[in-house]
Parts: C-alpha cells; structure tokens; sequence
C-alpha cells in the first residue's frame, strides 16, 4: 500500500514538471554594437540570421568588405564607428522581449616571449 501511495505522489508532482517544448525558447543569434562617432549615437542589435548582420554592416560601412563567419567577438575600428559583434544565444522572456547570453570562449594561449639573449662582444 505505501508502495502505491509513493507511486501516485511521484506521479502527481511529475505532472506539474514543466515540459521541454515550454523550457526551450532559446536560439542562435548575433549582438550587433555600433558607436557612432559622427553623430555621437549608440545602436544596439539583437539579430538571428546572418542577412540582418550582413544589411547591418553595409548600412555602417559603405565598401566592399564582406563580414565572414563570426566565430569569436570581432571588434572594427574605423575612425568614424566602433563595430562590435559577437555569437549569443538569444532567449525570449515571457512579455515577448529579447535577451541575451554570451557564449563562452576558450581563451587563446599565448606564448611568453623569452628574453633576449645577452650579446658579448
């Protein structure tokens, strides 16, 4: 009898869990930063396809540069605009607005420099 009664408790609590279709609203995207030096303005972007990142930069920079894959934060400086993008994982909050999360980097090893060697003459 205890055996069944444990049973229909852990039924009952398993019912309220909530199911993964409700938990997954998360998705791939890019974070677009724009500073604008001529004009003194600040444009942030919450993007999903690489179409919107691409109409992005040919409205800043007005040239034949092509933004490739995006695999790490790539920062462009060009005197006139600060150009920040990064891969995030975007999720929609329950009143219908964007966020974001960035995701983690391995951090890229660097060789120390050995001293120079002394030269005798």
């Amino acid at each position: 009898m205890k055996l069944l009664y444990i049973l229909l408790v852990g039924i009952f609590c398993l019912s309220f869990y909530p199911s993964a279709e409700k938990s997954n609203n998360s998705s791939n995207g890019f974070y677009i930063c724009v500073e604008d030096f001529l004009d003194n303005t600040f444009h942030k972007y919450i993007v999903e396809s690489k179409d919107s990142v691409n109409h992005i930069f040919r409205y800043f920079f007005k040239s034949e540069l092509e933004l490739g894959n995006v695999q790490k934060p790539i920062s462009i400086y060009d005197g006139d605009f600060n150009f920040y993008i990064a891969r995030v994982n975007i999720t929609v909050k329950p009143n219908g607005e964007k966020s974001f999360k960035h995701l983690k980097y391995t951090k890229a090893k660097v060789d120390k420099r050995s001293k120079p060697k002394p030269v005798y003459f």
